[in-house]
């Protein structure tokens, strides 16, 4: 992955779910679509649901995708959604170059976000968790990586 795209994937991260100035457009089927375009590239994050929620992310380059992330998560049975997701929110707004989500050992309060990566940017999985007082109240799956890099003809 070239240094570009990930300086490019933490700008979008930055501006995407959780950001104040996130461009977010919620569709008639219940869509959720978030986009940042920055030189050239661009970032869409697809999502369904509310409660709990499945998605995609990708980044177009010169309008062709080169990466992707899928990822399915929930809040655990019982808890009120709404501050926990407000605290994803600032999470994931804070990450850093290198990671598709959020700084691993962010807390809050009494919020603690954990984010578990095998592998890079290029070809990966993870695991992330909230714990609010020390009890896991939220749990999400990635897979993501580089597509397109061979194509048949």
């Amino acid at each position: 992955m070239t240094d570009e795209l990930k300086t490019f994937l933490l700008k979008a991260n930055k501006r995407g779910y959780g950001s104040a100035d996130v461009s977010r457009k919620i569709l008639a089927n219940g869509e959720h679509v978030i986009s940042f375009g920055d030189s050239d590239f661009e970032f869409k994050d697809i999502y369904y649901g509310g409660e709990p929620y499945s998605g995609q992310e990708v980044v177009f380059a010169d309008g062709r995708a080169v990466w992707a992330m899928q990822y399915r998560g929930r809040v655990l049975a019982g808890n009120d959604f709404a501050p926990i997701y407000a605290f994803l929110g600032q999470a994931l707004t804070g990450t850093k170059i290198g990671l598709p989500r959020g700084v691993d050992g962010f807390s809050d309060g009494d919020f603690l976000y954990n984010f578990k990566m095998s592998g890079d940017l290029d070809d990966f999985s993870a695991h992330e968790t909230i714990k609010r007082n020390g009890e896991i109240v939220y749990s999400a799956d990635f897979l993501g990586g580089l597509v397109d890099l061979r194509t048949e003809r």
